[in-house]
């Protein structure tokens, strides 16, 4: 008995049967004007159907019936290249090889003629695994391709690719799927086809886990299916690491709360239940980015339930601190020590931010720079006109970029001493975006062009406080914040 695995059995075979419409309809066209190009380039994340197509589309430049641009699947062509026997589809897994030797041997074999196919169809899958002299070799049998051959470049990484490579193809970028493509598409087709048996919820709950792969749906659907029994919605959630137990809502909920310890003792309850920190840290990002949508006008459908009450603030700190945790989850000896790292730092902030708006507030309302002192305990002269002039030099920088203007107007300048211009700033966030270099260099030079003196800048995390009682930011700056971090347009 041949097993044969879902996403191979369910993969599509025409490319009207594509997942992403934008590519079966790019595709498509290319299919019907009837003129193919020499090299494509199909990019894109794992599991999103970039070999399925780069298949189909060497069926339908061989197919011996092409109908509307779609193969015909009954052919001796087609029926070769289904079956997996076709001489003249060569695939190449370019990680195993990657070297110059690999791509001359393949430069001299394509000079043959196709042994039955109209076309030689190379697929080369993670092209971007070729050495620089690999790719090199094979630049020059896309510069000058025999008219016999086509070539179709599959990477999910398609930053490491030459740009002389890239200009001699034809492109299609491939982008994660949405759950309910997922739904639609390959779930349902599995569980058409092989009769199966689901709870309501199950399909949209291994959409909603799989980030964009179709193949890692089909994957999680083929477990769950091999049990032999219906497929629940508990079963599935409990394959996945996320059953109601496991949700994001206490953590979030003690977190609010400040209780560091109860939040600390959930994390271990989540991995003595065997939870999949992966999955339980990406429920409490997505829970916080819904939060901070609909915090700044932006809510969308089916919203998860925070069960807390956070200010922008606090969820831009939150989603900072579990993004941070996420990147280091795979390299941590304690799988669960970058969480619980998070949750301690939040709590430290919380009970700073708390001290911080007990003392000195009324004075700090009064003049908030006032206090900006260099070490000998005098304000300098220099020191004194920044502080004078920082409501123009906060306009003038406005216009280049609001989002700086922004983290600007949450700090104070401390001191200015050799040239050096120190703030003090009150969320390591803030630090980080201020030391960019591209925020720096605005800083500076506006800086120096309002006080007409060189000035270099450096950034002090100091006791944290309330962005409004510092330098009155008013709310839609802080909103314009939010909304810049959410749409990746800090600069």
């Amino acid at each position: 008995m041949v097993l044969t695995t879902f996403y191979r059995k369910y993969r599509p075979q025409k490319l009207a049967e594509l997942d992403l419409v934008e590519i079966s309809d790019g595709l498509t066209k290319i299919a019907k004007s009837g003129k193919f190009p020499h090299a494509l380039l199909f990019a894109g994340p794992k599991g999103t159907g970039k070999t399925s197509a780069a298949r189909i589309f060497a069926k339908v430049v061989n197919c011996q019936n092409l109908k509307d641009g779609e193969p015909c699947d009954k052919c001796p062509s087609c029926r070769e290249i289904n079956a997996g026997t076709a001489l003249d589809l060569i695939e190449i897994d370019a990680a195993s090889n990657r070297g110059i030797d690999d791509i001359r041997e393949l430069r001299e074999k394509i000079k043959l003629s196709p042994a039955k196919l109209k076309y030689k169809v190379y697929i080369i899958d993670e092209v971007h695994m070729l050495t620089t002299e690999a790719f090199n070799a094979l630049l020059k049998t896309l510069e000058e391709p025999p008219s016999h051959a086509i070539f179709i470049l599959c990477t999910t990484q398609p930053e490491k690719l030459p740009q002389t490579i890239v200009s001699r193809c034809v492109r299609f970028n491939f982008r994660k799927a949405k759950p309910q493509e997922i739904v639609e598409g390959p779930l349902k087709r599995a569980v058409k086809g092989e009769n199966l048996k689901v709870e309501e919820g199950v399909l949209e709950e291994i959409a909603r886990a799989v980030d964009g792969s179709f193949r890692d749906a089909h994957k999680i659907l083929e477990q769950l299916a091999a049990e032999g029994e219906k497929i629940t919605l508990e079963r599935t959630k409990e394959l996945l690491g996320q059953t109601e137990e496991l949700g994001p809502e206490k953590l979030l909920g003690f977190l609010a709360k400040k209780e560091t310890k109860a939040a600390l003792k959930e994390i271990d309850r989540i991995v003595q239940r065997g939870g999949d920190l992966n999955v339980y840290i990406l429920r409490i990002l997505d829970s916080l980015r819904q939060e901070l949508l609909a915090k700044i006008g932006l809510e969308e459908e089916n919203k998860p339930e925070v069960f807390a009450d956070f200010d922008i603030a606090q969820i831009r700190t939150l989603i900072s601190l579990f993004s941070r945790a996420a990147r280091e989850l795979k390299f941590s000896p304690i799988p669960q020590l970058p969480l619980e790292l998070a949750v301690v730092e939040w709590g430290e902030n919380e009970i700073s931010n708390g001290k911080s708006q007990m003392s000195n507030l009324p004075e700090r309302k009064q003049n908030p720079a006032s206090q900006a002192v260099k070490p000998g305990g005098q304000t300098t002269p220099q020191l004194k006109k920044i502080e004078e002039k920082w409501g123009e030099i906060l306009a003038k920088i406005k216009p280049q970029n609001h989002s700086v203007e922004a983290l600007l107007r949450a700090c104070r300048p401390a001191s200015f001493t050799n040239e050096w211009l120190t703030l003090e700033v009150f969320y390591k966030f803030h630090k980080e975006r201020l030391e960019e270099e591209k925020c720096r260099t605005i800083v500076e030079e506006t800086v120096s062009e309002v006080i007409g003196v060189p000035v270099k800048l450096r950034c002090i995390l100091g006791e944290k406080k309330n962005p409004q009682s510092n330098q009155q930011a008013s709310t839609p700056d802080i909103l314009d914040l939010a909304n810049d971090i959410f749409n990746g347009k800090m600069e």
